[in-house]
């Protein structure tokens, strides 16, 4: 994968927009010399990376093809990959600039998904589009333009609602919630444009006349596979905790450490809290004064080694513990493999994992325990 990844991003040195031969049909040279000349007009560096994804394969996710290129080509700028889970979709991510900038980036991508005057149109066109609303930085106002228009407003929600109800997160049907309530939500644009992005990811695969796992479900598949382990991991805490002996305040704070990976295992919805998950259960079972794990992602493993890192477009310097591959990538001024979190570094988002650093930087047991 390195090599791989290496030599897109020679590539890319070369020209901003890379085409793996399986979009080359889709994207023809006459269109790519015209998004390359768009692109060098930009006062935002921008780079088109259009790789298959395949579940198993090189490339599983776009999260990956953005932070293995973006770490060999060590440039800052909006990286334009394939969705991995729709097709129809442009993820958009940004290192570098303004979180305005950052935010209306990646609103470009989605907003080609729901303007339904691109509908038929071709990948070539759409990408063209994407390019120039990051280019001119309206990429929100086109995504709230094009949600209004999908999703007009209702009429009043009644003053009296029902007592809310848990709702399913795992792409199932909503478990006890009324008939009218689902239909609220659907209305709200929630499951509904997540219904409508998959039905316009296949009909994105039939105009591409690409094979379906092209646009595999890398990200699920992701997910349940981590939820499978840090429940199994949640399981074995608590049975070692069973027949636990020894210094009362230890076990106190190991009892604290499972109850909180119950609660996040409970909600979880993402892979940054199923990593959340993984990091309470380690404190649960490992001594207080145990290493950590890897902060840029608790999956790496132990976080053995403190480094004194930077975060791209900011001034503020922080000491933390990191797996052996992460710290060579700092002290190569390389961008480390960071667990993203809906298309961002999770350390960029307003969570209790990104403010705690996963433990790193307070007091991540407490802090669960009292939400």
């Amino acid at each position: 994968m390195s090599s791989d990844g290496a030599a897109i991003a020679a590539a890319l040195r070369r020209s901003p927009v890379y085409v793996d031969p399986a979009y080359e049909g889709a994207l023809p040279t006459a269109r790519r010399e015209r998004l390359v000349k768009r692109i060098r007009r930009s006062p935002i560096p921008i780079y088109v990376v259009l790789v298959p994804l395949v579940a198993g394969g090189t490339w599983q996710s776009s999260e990956q093809v953005t932070t293995v290129v973006r770490s060999h080509l060590g440039r800052d700028g909006a990286y334009v990959t394939l969705d991995t889970d729709f097709g129809d979709v442009f993820d958009v991510v940004m290192w570098g600039g303004t979180e305005e900038q950052r935010r209306s980036a990646h609103d470009a991508g989605w907003a080609m998904s729901l303007d339904r005057r691109y509908d038929k149109s071709s990948l070539a066109d759409r990408l063209d589009r994407c390019v120039e609303l990051i280019a001119t930085g309206k990429g929100t106002e086109a995504y709230d333009k094009a949600h209004d228009t999908a999703f007009p407003p209702g009429p009043p929600t009644p003053t009296k609602s029902p007592a809310p109800h848990r709702v399913r997160h795992d792409g199932g049907t909503p478990v006890g919630v009324p008939v009218a309530v689902t239909a609220a939500v659907l209305a709200g644009g929630g499951a509904l444009l997540w219904l409508l992005r998959r039905r316009r990811a296949r009909a994105a695969h039939d105009r591409l006349a690409l094979p379906h796992r092209v646009f595999g479900t890398a990200r699920r598949a992701d997910e349940d596979e981590l939820r499978a382990r840090a429940e199994q991991d949640l399981i074995a805490l608590g049975e070692l905790l069973d027949d636990a002996q020894g210094d009362p305040s230890e076990l106190g704070r190991a009892l604290d450490a499972y109850t909180a990976a119950g609660k996040a295992l409970d909600r979880a919805g993402s892979l940054a809290d199923l990593a959340g998950v993984l990091v309470l259960v380690h404190l649960g079972r490992t001594p207080q004064d145990a290493a950590p794990l890897c902060y840029f992602d608790p999956r790496h493993g132990e976080g053995a080694i403190a480094v004194t890192w930077r975060a791209p477009g900011t001034r503020t310097r922080r000491d933390v513990r990191v797996c052996p591959r992460c710290a060579k990538a700092v002290r190569d001024r390389e961008v480390p493999d960071v667990l993203l979190d809906d298309g961002r570094p999770y350390y960029e988002r307003a969570t209790v994992w990104a403010e705690t650093g996963y433990g790193q930087f307070g007091d991540l047991v407490g802090r669960i325990l009292d939400e």
